[in-house]
């Protein structure tokens, strides 16, 4: 058994794997073609589904640089733990 199959053979689809083998080539092609129609769509879906607060935050923060004031700032300040999980706080200190 190839490392394929195994790998179906742990998925829920496993119990189609003999129904499979009954199938001629053409009906194979036409599960295979609605398969990749499922995963085309849900990328598509991905693609344009609008972005979270989460994913968005990070995007900014991939490109944020902070200034050499706000490093030493970092040190100074006394955050309460509910500041410190702020999203505005937490970009604006570059943390």
């Amino acid at each position: 058994m190839t490392a394929l199959a195994q790998q179906v053979k742990n998925t829920p689809m496993a119990p189609y794997i003999g129904l499979m083998r009954g199938m001629s080539k053409r009906d194979i092609q036409i599960v295979v073609k609605f398969l990749n129609a499922v995963l085309d769509e849900e990328r598509e879906e991905k693609a344009t589904s609008p972005k979270t607060n989460e994913e968005i935050i990070r995007e900014k923060y991939k490109n944020l640089k902070i200034s050499p004031e706000i490093q030493r700032l970092r040190g100074c300040m006394k955050l309460t733990e509910e500041e410190m999980q702020d999203e505005r706080t937490k970009y604006i200190l570059g943390l």
